[in-house]
């Protein structure tokens, strides 16, 4: 796409990816000894990335290695793009490491490995098959999964020794578990102690777990794709965390408590002593448990309750001082805390009604750390130093917008990279003193002006509580005096639509639908996050119910400000934004008039057991609230045009939910239209799956609305 072409939007200009200002670095990393800064860039025409470093002495950019051709992407790696929401393709992950005096970097693709060593070039790594999660090492060795066990290889290229054995069928070892991929944001199941000694591993045990069919159709003869999935209310799989020798030998069995939990993050203390954060199945009970490999002893460190639910995060340091940094909701936001000898009940260091989201890194000898946070605004994302003994916070990031940032080892250099509702993304190499040293990418920023686009407008509502809700709206390319409007949803937790960020601005789609006339809005209701856990806790034990308000009161606005026309009310989404557009129609069907629902949820009962229970409990100890929060239950009441877009192998919400509504409809005497995607999951991908989601979702709000 060039400059200005954006003035007169096409389905399959909306469906071809990458967008316009979003080829921006990934995976930023600086070099061991900080030298040069390391990062995945794909071209503007394409989603496949190749890696690259900038050498900060030189000034220059050099190519690394590129997708690499013999790769085979598997089962478990297309597993894998899915937990992590991953669009991109060709290299998608490296590790860096200073080994043996020079600098190596090992780089994952589809069923290889490879390895550069200085200036060397990229080789391969001879591996076992099915290679997962491998973990470079300083000292040159190279740790991952193959078949279930645990292997040890080495960038020498010798043998590789198989660590762990005795395994069964679904039995695997070193392989986080579906519930802990998907529900808590840990991609690892294995961990190697600071001096490479000890290898701690999870043990998953996947055979009480109920198995699940999806179906390739389309293949000849159809196959059948199996999958163990945790529904709500049943069986977890069985976890343990086992304790082996790098060298091989006898597995030491943890005892971590009786109850049912999840090992939610584990994290070496030193070479000898292992912390692991539990979390209880119901989710209200977190705590940290410190133990010693050398003396076999277990000693609690601290723990974090909820009458609601305690979200997990990764902000957990041990420091050099023996206390320990880490991040908590109890104050009802996320603000750095720190425990101690002196400090056993721990010291809250950051304050106020505002997010710490991100914990970048910790400058000990000067005690300082430095955090990402919604200080200024909760629609921006801004980068400080906090010193840890008087909480004082400087901010570090300058221009309006959403900031994300990386600190170099020895807290000399950080890179910016940051983009607004104005402006694309750019990449900045920065020094402490706040000056900008070089621009990595995005010299020439894009606006919306340039692509011929409107610029949101970032609206302030009041709920019917008195709550401050946040929404954007994209004006309509039309000149009646009632304008239809459609709302985009989510309205779940854990995720933030409104920001002043560039990627609303590229919504192509919500920028499509103004261009034909069509109002469109977004509005972050009560239960989505990072405006605390009050906020987000509205939703506890009752989907569908204030969200829906919510949304309601948005849609009011409009008419109201925007002169929306109140009979020509359309929504879509997608996951828990579909089960919110199937909900809008159900519990407000005199405000929504048509709906887009994709790959929705239509009854909790078959979601999972990790993100379900933690918010609804589970279906015996809160029945009404499930029945309430299905869909099936109000379809007496479903009213509007209904477009239903799930993929077939959709393994996250699966397919199921869709045939029981429409089973649901079938018997009450009512339909809905259907869009299929038969070899496509959750995450849709592929040019020709997204053109069909979006021609059919245009043309369906074109035709009723």
């Amino acid at each position: 796409m060039t400059e200005k072409s954006l003035a007169h939007l096409t389905p399959e200009m909306v469906a071809s990816l990458p967008l316009p200002g979003t080829t921006i670095p990934q995976n930023i990393r600086f070099s061991p000894d900080g030298q040069s800064v390391l990062y995945l860039l794909g071209g503007t025409e394409t989603l496949a990335l190749s890696l690259w470093k900038y050498d900060v002495a030189a000034g220059y950019h050099q190519k690394i290695a590129g997708p690499q051709s013999g790769s085979v992407w598997n089962l478990d790696e297309e597993l894998r793009r899915e937990r992590t929401r991953m669009i991109w393709e060709g290299i998608t992950d490296y590790q860096v490491a200073e080994c043996r005096g020079r600098l190596v970097i090992l780089i994952p693709h589809g069923d290889k490995l490879f390895v550069k060593e200085g200036s060397d070039s990229l080789r391969e790594l001879v591996s076992p098959s099915s290679v997962q999660n491998p973990l470079l090492l300083s000292d040159g060795r190279v740790v991952y999964v193959s078949q279930g066990e645990l292997w040890r290889g080495d960038i020498d290229g010798s043998p590789p020794l198989q660590v762990t054995h005795g395994g069964a069928p679904e039995v695997t070892r070193g392989i986080a578990e579906y519930a802990a991929q998907e529900e808590l944001g840990r991609s690892t199941g294995f961990w190697v102690s600071s001096q490479g000694t000890w290898l701690a591993f999870e043990e998953v045990d996947d055979r009480q777990v109920p198995e699940f069919p999806l179906v390739h159709w389309e293949w000849d003869p159809a196959v059948v794709e199996t999958h163990r999935y945790p529904f709500v209310g049943q069986n977890n799989a069985k976890t343990r965390l086992g304790l082996v020798s790098m060298d091989g030998g006898p597995i030491r069995w943890l005892d971590l408590g009786g109850i049912e939990q999840y090992i939610a993050r584990v994290i070496w203390k030193n070479d000898h002593e292992l912390a692991v954060m539990l979390l209880s199945r119901d989710n209200k009970l977190l705590r940290w448990v410190l133990y010693d490999v050398l003396k076999n002893t277990y000693s609690p460190l601290f723990e974090e309750r909820s009458s609601l639910w305690v979200n997990v995060g990764d902000d957990t340091r041990f420091l050099d001082t023996e206390e320990v940094l880490t991040s908590s909701e109890a104050s009802g936001f996320r603000h750095l805390w720190i425990f101690g000898r002196d400090e056993p009940d721990g010291r809250q260091i950051t304050y106020g009604e505002y997010e710490v989201q991100r914990l970048l890194g910790v400058d000990e000898p000067n005690r300082m750390a430095y955090v990402t946070a919604t200080k200024e605004s909760p629609l921006e994302v801004h980068v400080y130093r906090v010193g840890l003994d008087d909480g004082h916070m400087i901010r570090l990031s300058t221009e309006p917008g959403v900031h994300n940032a990386v600190m170099s080892p020895r807290f000399n250099w950080w890179v910016d990279q940051s983009g607004s509702l104005q402006y694309s993304p750019q990449t900045r190499l920065m020094t402490m003193a706040g000056d900008v040293s070089a621009i990595l990418h995005g010299e020439n920023r894009l606006t919306p002006g340039d692509l011929g686009l409107k610029l949101p407008e970032l609206v302030t509502i009041t709920a019917d509580d008195g709550t401050t809700l946040y929404g954007a709206l994209y004006a309509a390319e039309n000149d009646a005096r009632r304008t239809p409007a459609i709302v985009n949803v989510y309205g779940g937790t854990h995720a933030q639509m409104v920001l002043n960020a560039w990627n609303l601005t590229i919504d192509l789609q919500a920028q499509l639908l103004s261009q034909k006339g069509y109002l469109v809005f977004k509005l972050d209701n009560r239960g989505s996050y990072h405006r605390g856990k009050q906020f987000e806790g509205h939703v506890y034990r009752r989907f569908a119910t204030v969200e829906v308000q919510d949304q309601v009161t948005g849609v009011n606005w409009l008419i109201e400000n925007r002169q929306a026309d109140p009979m020509r009310i359309g929504i879509y989404g997608w996951s828990y934004g579909g089960y919110m557009s199937l909900m809008a129609l159900a519990k407000a069907a005199g405000v929504f008039r048509v709906a887009v629902a994709g790959a929705p949820v239509t009854d909790f009962r078959f979601y999972d057991t990790a993100y379900t229970e933690r918010y609804m409990d589970t279906p015996e100890t809160n029945p009404e609230g499930y029945r309430e929060a299905s869909v099936l239950s109000h379809v007496n009441q479903l009213q509007g045009k209904l477009l239903i877009i799930h993929g077939l192998l959709d393994e996250n919400v699966h397919f199921r939910n869709t045939v029981r509504l429409i089973q649901a409809l079938n018997q009450v005497g009512k339909s809905a239209d259907l869009v299929l995607l038969p070899e496509s999951r959750h995450a849709v991908r592929g040019f020709h799956n997204v053109l069909s989601v979006v021609r059919s979702r245009t043309q369906y709000f074109l035709s009723h609305l």
